[in-house]
């Protein structure tokens, strides 16, 4: 009986054993099992990653040519529309010149057979006279402005040179005492006489050394100090001969035919810039002989003052005139026309 028992107990333990064994040999093998199929696993999925690369590569392969192929296409296709267009515009060059050529020959007004003829032509030089016209618009107006502001000096001073049936006296004295207006028009004279200076010069004689337009301040400055120095040189001589009251009178007389002939000058001036060539020369004469009568009119009066003064001889007045007053005029003249302008 105890052999018995002790048989059962040894084979009790002998299968457990074995049962061990056998559930650790299937649980190693299960885990083999599981790694194999988890390295097949990874093997799969770098397959499948190794191929989504390729596929991917091969649709980047394929958009590039098919790019390629597009671009050129279009170049060509560019190239030949260019080619077209070169052609087509080649065709109608030709066809226009073809035309133009047929209705030159045809046109019997246009001579395109015959040997060509030429001419050699210079440039023209404009000459303008805007100059001009602004300066005599600035004379007209400066003596529109004086006949504004001093009317009654202006109608006395004709009044006195024509001699009224009013007092010589008064009116001679009124206009003594009117300093400013006296001497603006002295200055208008200056004005106008350069003016008509400078237009007489640039008719018979044009400058060569000096601009035309600069030689026109240049002639008022010099009519104007020619006057001043004569001024003071009769001043100087009534008060070296005591004979200061004749020389104030011949002094009066002479500005007073000055400031006449200033405004006298203006419409010649008008006529002189802006006349025609054919005309210029009758209005200097009438201008010239309007000016003579101003100056014999001047030496009259003159004459007919002095002669109460002091005992004055009508030839000792004529040398006087023709020494003091036309030769000096007649020297500066060539003196100008030889070495200034």
């Amino acid at each position: 009986m105890k052999l018995i028992s002790a048989f059962i107990i040894l084979l009790f333990f002998f299968s457990t054993n074995s049962y061990s064994q056998q559930q650790a040999d299937s649980l190693s093998i299960s885990n083999g099992q599981k790694a194999i199929s988890n390295g097949q696993k990874a093997i799969d999925k770098k397959q499948t990653d190794s191929f989504a690369i390729s596929n991917r590569q091969k649709t980047i392969s394929k958009k590039q040519k098919r790019d390629s192929l597009k671009n050129n296409l279009q170049f060509d296709t560019s190239k030949v529309n260019s080619e077209s267009i070169t052609k087509v515009a080649q065709v109608l060059t030709k066809s226009n010149h073809l035309v133009i050529d047929s209705l030159l020959a045809s046109n019997k007004f246009i001579n395109t057979k015959s040997q060509p003829a030429y001419f050699v032509t210079e440039k023209k030089q404009m000459s303008g006279k805007e100059f001009i016209f602004y300066a005599l618009c600035a004379v007209v107006f400066i003596l529109g402005i004086f006949k504004t502001f001093y009317n009654n000096y202006f109608n006395n001073l004709f009044r006195v040179f024509f001699n009224t049936s009013i007092r010589q006296s008064q009116l001679t004295d009124q206009l003594l005492q009117a300093t400013l207006p006296s001497f603006i028009l002295n200055i208008f004279f200056a004005v106008s006489a350069g003016f008509y200076v400078w237009l007489l010069l640039k008719h018979y004689h044009a400058p060569r050394l000096i601009s035309s337009q600069l030689l026109l301040p240049f002639c008022m400055a010099g009519i104007g100090m020619l006057y001043f120095i004569k001024y003071c040189i009769l001043k100087f001589m009534g008060w070296m001969s005591g004979m200061k009251e004749a020389a104030d009178n011949y002094i009066f007389i002479i500005f007073l035919v000055n400031k006449i002939t200033g405004i006298v000058l203006v419409p010649f001036l008008i006529l002189l810039a802006f006349s025609m060539a054919g005309w210029a020369n009758y209005i200097i004469i009438f201008s010239l002989l309007m000016i003579g009568l101003f100056f014999l009119s001047r030496y009259l009066k003159t004459y007919s003052v002095l002669e109460h003064k002091f005992p004055l001889k009508p030839l000792h007045f004529i040398i006087y005139v023709t020494a003091v007053e036309i030769l000096p005029l007649l020297i500066i003249y060539k003196l100008l026309v030889n070495y200034v302008i």
